[in-house]
């Protein structure tokens, strides 16, 4: 496929990679996973926090927005399950490419199957939509061609790279019940301010919506906050009933072959996701798609 002056090829971090560009500044997509590794909005520090240790392919890339499909962690499969599903280790290819003028570009790709996707979800179609502009919009549709419905559940496994972890607010959660990973996967309710203590591995969930309210049609907003580094960014997550907070905390991170020992400072993951109490049942020939938007505020 012919590629606009938009987009260019390059290595990066080890990875063959498209960048976009547009007057408002470049991101960074790796073919391994569609796996956005940056986004540098024209006067600001990079969105997104890549490891310096990251793992060489076929292994998944530590950072950046991993994109996780048909199953997050290895919710309703077997241990022996590719955790985060097999797509982010696969290698994908652009579909489709549509920019108007130098304010936005956006990227269309696909997986390309070796029949795992057969084998993982039998009748799925996936692909992965990526528009830069003034802000960064990511929506991963799926699309059920096959005649049974499938119980489906994924995340935009966003790592945010931030000042120091342990001073970053998050609005946007207090009220909502959460599932704790850390405890067992007890439930409990956030009923303060979020603030960081030791290690975070928690799914929120926000309360069902009405039946008359399509799935592909929920949204919701969250706002990080930097203090230190004078920054909020924003996410507005598009048909997501749920979203998990994730930091390993110094201990975990210690564990991680791809972590610098110290690396966990250095990102919050503030994930996207259909996780948790929040299923997406596809029936036969339906599509739901998932998404956010995020805009960064100095």
């Amino acid at each position: 496929m012919h590629l606009p002056p938009q987009i260019t090829l390059l290595d990066h971090a080890g990875h063959a990679c498209l960048q976009l560009n547009t007057r408002f500044g470049t991101a960074i997509v790796a073919l391994h996973g569609a796996h956005l590794l940056s986004w540098l909005p024209r006067g600001h520090r990079d969105v997104f926090w890549l490891s310096p240790e990251a793992l060489p392919e076929p292994a998944a890339i530590r950072g950046g927005v991993p994109v996780c499909w048909p199953w997050f962690a290895r919710q309703g499969q077997p241990d022996s399950a590719a955790q985060h599903g097999p797509v982010r280790n696969l290698p994908w290819q652009i579909s489709a490419i549509h920019s108007s003028s130098d304010d936005e570009i956006s990227l269309s790709l696909q997986p390309c199957d070796d029949g795992t996707l057969i084998s993982a979800a039998p009748g799925l179609q996936v692909s992965l939509r990526i528009t830069l502009g003034q802000s960064l919009n990511q929506t991963l549709q799926t699309r059920n061609l096959g005649t049974q419905p499938f119980q489906l559940t994924q995340a935009l496994h966003s790592y945010f790279a931030v000042s120091h972890a342990a001073q970053i607010g998050i609005k946007g959660l207090t009220g909502l019940t959460y599932q704790d990973r850390l405890r067992d996967l007890a439930f409990d309710v956030q009923r303060t301010p979020f603030a960081l203590d030791l290690a975070c591995d928690r799914t929120y969930a926000h309360p069902e919506q009405e039946a008359s309210v399509q799935p592909s049609h929920t949204s919701h907003s969250y706002l990080l906050l930097d203090p230190d580094w004078q920054r909020r960014i924003v996410i507005d997550t598009q048909g997501s009933q749920s979203v998990v907070v994730w930091n390993p905390g110094n201990e975990r991170a210690r564990k991680m072959a791809d972590v610098p020992d110290d690396g966990w400072q250095d990102f919050f993951c503030v994930e996207t996701s259909n996780a948790g109490p929040d299923m997406v049942v596809l029936a036969a020939g339906a599509a739901h798609s998932l998404g956010h938007t995020i805009s960064v505020i100095s």
